[in-house]
């Protein structure tokens, strides 16, 4: 597999310089139209809501962030890209210290080619809230941003991009190491017999390498495009890496988790089309893991996704609206309850351990299997969820309310963010807004509302 892979994109490399023919010329005057750009933010603010305990307001967590953008080229064939952030403050309750490089790449350019090499977001999908073929960069699911682009995660890669004809792009993408993205589940509390044992910030096996390859038809108000995905899925499963039951004296268990990524490949095909004030979107995938569900409790069932998208946009307003569906292959009941999210009842363990022939550790491993199943929608045969933002742009651009919200018609789960931001003057904007997270009774989102629900207030000046 990897002899092929590496066959193809040598090929795809070679078809590129071929194309190609134009040459790149550092010569004086390049040099002399150099230009560089430097900008960035200062933000400071705070997410707080209501103790479930006591009923009394708390601040989950506070920030004091700061952001530089540096740009440089000669504005003809080469340029240069980073975005550095730094935070300071608490998130969930916990202090938080951390510097981040969000992007840094070089990007190359020719007539007919771009070549790029670094810390880069490369977003794939052609709809708005849900992207089946996005598997190229990690997400911060945890994100306490009112910006939701920081959720986007960099990702080390290297790309390649050709343009053989006025109307056809073809990409190709490599990433050669591995970094996880962020879960909604951190900082959920788990019983004191159950660890997770997090990835390292970037796994650097060799065998964790990824590519993807998509190509893109531009057409008279209407686009249209093919991706491939072949590597690491950027949302890791979680593994059942060890297990400890001592039945001497009284019942104790010991278990150990750990999050582990699986290897998937995706097919994807999309549009975009403009209708008058209508902008159409729709998108369709098949993924098929490579290793099998029934005896990998960490990796997900192949499914086959959809999404159809539809846009309206008038002067001074924005609606944006989505209804997305999926239906899993193979579909099997599960038959037992998660483990992350339920206690341990000592009395249902001792029944079952009466059962001859029951396997206590293979019972975990279903348990878990069952919290994936959970994590990822696939507790049902299909699922069925729409999407809606609506936006304003009010006062000359100084006020700008939104909603958003999105539902889970199978599961119950229910996002809600409305916002209103206000812009008294040129680079200083003041944000308000809550995300509010419910759903029914032990999904997903009624697991982490406690800590994700919460009212947000944010100073932001752009220099």
């Amino acid at each position: 597999m990897k002899k092929s892979v590496l066959l193809l994109i040598l090929l795809f490399l070679y078809h590129l310089s071929s194309v190609s023919q134009d040459s790149l010329t550092f010569n004086p005057e390049t040099r002399e139209t150099n230009s560089s750009l430097l900008s960035g933010f200062v933000r400071g603010g705070f997410y707080s809501w209501i103790d479930d305990a006591d009923n009394k307001p708390y601040v989950s967590s506070a920030f004091s962030d700061f952001g530089i953008k540096a740009e440089t080229g000669n504005g003809l064939n080469f340029r240069a890209f980073a975005d550095l952030r730094f935070r300071y403050g608490t998130e969930f309750l916990e202090p938080v210290s951390q510097f981040a490089i969000r992007e840094a790449y070089v990007k190359v350019n020719g007539k007919k080619w771009d070549i790029s090499a670094g810390q880069e977001i490369v977003k794939w999908g052609w709809c708005d809230f849900t992207n089946p073929s996005g598997k190229l960069n990690p997400v911060d699911l945890l994100s306490r941003s009112p910006d939701r682009e920081d959720m986007d995660m960099g990702n080390l890669l290297a790309s390649a991009k050709i343009y053989p004809l006025q109307k056809i792009s073809l990409e190709a993408v490599v990433v050669p190491f591995y970094r996880s993205s962020r879960l909604i589940i951190d900082p959920v509390p788990l019983p004191e017999y159950v660890t997770i044992n997090k990835l390292r910030s970037l796994e650097t096996g060799k065998e964790m390498f990824s590519y993807g390859i998509r190509a893109d038809f531009h057409l008279k108000g209407f686009d249209w495009g093919l991706a491939w995905f072949d590597g690491f899925d950027p949302m890791p499963g979680i593994a059942l890496s060890e297990f400890n039951l001592n039945l001497v004296q009284q019942v104790v268990a010991d278990i150990q988790l750990s999050l582990k990524p699986w290897r998937n490949r995706v097919l994807t095909g999309g549009f975009e089309a403009a209708a008058g004030f209508l902008g159409l979107r729709g998108e369709a995938a098949w993924s098929q893991p490579a290793l099998s569900s029934d005896s990998n409790e960490y990796v997900p069932s192949p499914e086959i996704n959809w999404v159809a998208g539809i846009d309206w946009s008038s002067g001074l307003f924005r609606i944006t609206g989505e209804y997305s569906g999926k239906l899993i292959s193979g579909f099997k009941p599960s038959g037992v309850d998660p483990l992350i999210g339920t206690e341990l009842d000592y009395m249902e363990l001792a029944e079952l351990l009466a059962i001859p022939d029951f396997d206590p550790q293979a019972y975990t491993r279903q348990q878990v299997a069952a919290f994936n199943r959970l994590y990822n929608y696939q507790e049902e045969r299909t699922y069925h969820s729409a999407g809606l933002r609506a936006e304003g742009e009010l006062v000359y651009g100084k006020l700008l309310p939104s909603l958003f919200a999105l539902y889970n018609f199978t599961s119950g789960d229910l996002l809600v963010i409305p916002e209103i931001r206000i812009k008294p003057s040129d680079g200083l904007a003041v944000t308000a807004g809550a995300e509010i997270y419910c759903g029914r009774k032990d999904s997903l989102y009624d697991l982490v509302n406690e800590f994700m629900n919460g009212f947000y207030v944010s100073m932001r000046v752009d220099f």
